[in-house]
This record gives C-alpha cells, sequence and structure tokens, in this order.
C-alpha cells in the first residue's frame, strides 16, 4: 500500500496524469531546469510514499522507449530516477526496468544517458535494481542485465 502524507505543496497535490504532463511540456520545451523539477515531483519522499506507484514506474519507462528519448540529453535525467528511488521500487518494478535495460539499454546515444544505463546495469555505486525476492524469470533477466 502506498503511504500517503499531508501536503501543502502543488505539485505535491498535483495527480499524476498532471504530473506527466508537466514532465512532457519541459521535454518539449527544452527547458532542463524544468525537466528535473519535473522528474522531483516523482520522487516518494517528496510525496510522501512508502513506495513508488506502479503507474509511475510504467509511464516512465514507456516514455524512454519514445525514438526521441533515445537520442535526448534529458533521458539520462529521468534513468537517474530509478538509481535514486531505488529504495522505493518493489522487486517487479525493478524487473520492470531491468527487462526495459535488457532490450533498450543499448540504443541510448547521450553520453549521460549512457553512463547511468551502466550505473544500472553495473550497480558500481550500489545495486539500484537488486531485487529482495525474486523469481526465477526476474533471476535469470537480472543476470543477464549484469552480464553474468
Amino acid at each position: 500500500m502506498i503511504g500517503m502524507g499531508h501536503s501543502n505543496s502543488v505539485t505535491e497535490q498535483m495527480g499524476i496524469d498532471e504530473k506527466f504532463e508537466r514532465l512532457k511540456d519541459a521535454l518539449r520545451r527544452d527547458n532542463e531546469k524544468d525537466v528535473h523539477d519535473a522528474m522531483f515531483d516523482f520522487g516518494a519522499m517528496h510525496n510522501n510514499w512508502t513506495q513508488i506507484p506502479d503507474e509511475v514506474i510504467e509511464r516512465l519507462l514507456t516514455l524512454l522507449r519514445d525514438e526521441e528519448m533515445y537520442k535526448s540529453p534529458y533521458a539520462g535525467r529521468v534513468l537517474n530516477f530509478f538509481e535514486f528511488e531505488s529504495p522505493y521500487l518493489t522487486d517487479r518494478q525493478k524487473w520492470l526496468c531491468i527487462s526495459f535495460l535488457n532490450v533498450h539499454g543499448n540504443k541510448f546515444s547521450d553520453v549521460h544517458s549512457r553512463q547511468v544505463v551502466t550505473e544500472l546495469r553495473n550497480g558500481q555505486y550500489g545495486d539500484y535494481l537488486k531485487m529482495k525476492r525474486p523469481n526465477p524469470q526476474q533471476w535469470k533477466d537480472y543476470q543477464k542485465m549484469r552480464g553474468e
């Protein structure tokens, strides 16, 4: 269950749809600060969530699958979300990210995006996507992502 706390911030009170519209608008306008702020709006701590909602993870991964995002300098900012918010991701959400990286990770051309993909795959600074209780398929996909 997702814990919800009391909030006075306008962006904290925004629904997920509104937050995604804000992110898409910032991407369309090529506004780095607004992309950063929009990504912050999805954070667990910012929203007083005990875990990130599935809808947020699924929609971020869908956004990243857009052909324009493969070359966008902002894809790395979106991918960073999975590092920063990893303590608030469920095993299923981590597996979705792992599966995404296995299929799409090599398609990113921006240097920062490629670096974040490498960090997520190899866990140099933390094993962000390690699941607590993976099933056999999840474990196989995790090992594939890590190149094991």
